[in-house]
């Protein structure tokens, strides 16, 4: 048997706590309002976070080129010591490899060129000397200039045993002993008109005048009549100086 007396006074109970709870809220409630302070208002401040924003460029103003200009006054150079002069010998003449004689075209060096000029003034005919090529050379030469006449010889020795004999002036005056006999051909003497002999092997001749004052003769050894009558063509007069 259930007992709905208890039940109720716990029912009763409950009831009780509930209107005493919303009595208190209620309390609470009409406390707050009647209140004679007002509740301070609350301000939130935000602070924008800064934005990095560039700065405007300033602008740089063109250069303009001007057609005329102010220079900087100059400075005034600082004095350098001149150059100092030096005083150099004076270059020595070199002696000129040339030839230095009139003689120079002799065979014979230039040792006998003085002695050569010398016969060539003295003699009153004109003397001739040889002009040869290499390998030969003046042996032996002699001149003398008597009241009678006078004379010149000379001889040159060559290559191969080649050699020449010159005589000049009145070397012999007997007409008929003064050139070999035979035959003979037109040659020349130096630019003078001439006859050749073949006296022997090997052996030419060629004169000029035999027998008088002004004869000339050149005999040619160990070599062919070509070589004899190129060299007596090429026989060159000394000057008289």
């Amino acid at each position: 048997m259930i007992d709905t007396r208890g039940s109720l006074v716990n029912h009763r109970r409950l009831r009780a706590v509930t209107f005493a709870g919303a009595a208190l809220a209620l309390a609470l409630v009409s406390a707050g309002c009647t209140s004679t302070d007002q509740p301070s208002p609350i301000v939130i401040v935000q602070t924008p976070t800064p934005v990095a924003t560039e700065a405007p460029a300033t602008p740089t103003p063109e250069t303009t080129l001007s057609a005329s200009f102010t220079p900087w006054p100059s400075l005034a150079p600082t004095p350098t010591a001149g150059p100092t002069a030096v005083h150099t010998a004076a270059p020595t003449p070199v002696p000129s490899s040339g030839p230095t004689s009139p003689a120079a075209f002799c065979t014979g060096g230039a040792a006998n060129w003085p002695e050569l000029l010398k016969a060539a003034k003295t003699l009153k005919f004109a003397v001739y000397c040889a002009s040869l090529g290499k390998g030969w050379s003046l042996t032996t030469a002699s001149w003398a200039a008597p009241a009678g006449g006078g004379t010149f010889s000379a001889k040159y020795k060559g290559p191969s045993g080649a050699s020449i004999e010159l005589a000049e002036g009145s070397f012999c005056l007997t007409p008929t002993v003064c050139s070999p006999p035979g035959s003979s051909t037109a040659a020349s003497f130096g630019g003078l008109s001439g006859h050749l002999f073949n006296t022997a092997v090997l052996e030419y001749s060629i004169y000029v005048n035999p027998g008088t004052k002004t004869a000339y003769k050149i005999l040619g050894h160990h070599m062919s009549q070509a070589t004899l009558v190129g060299i007596a063509a090429a026989l060159k007069v000394i000057p008289k100086i």
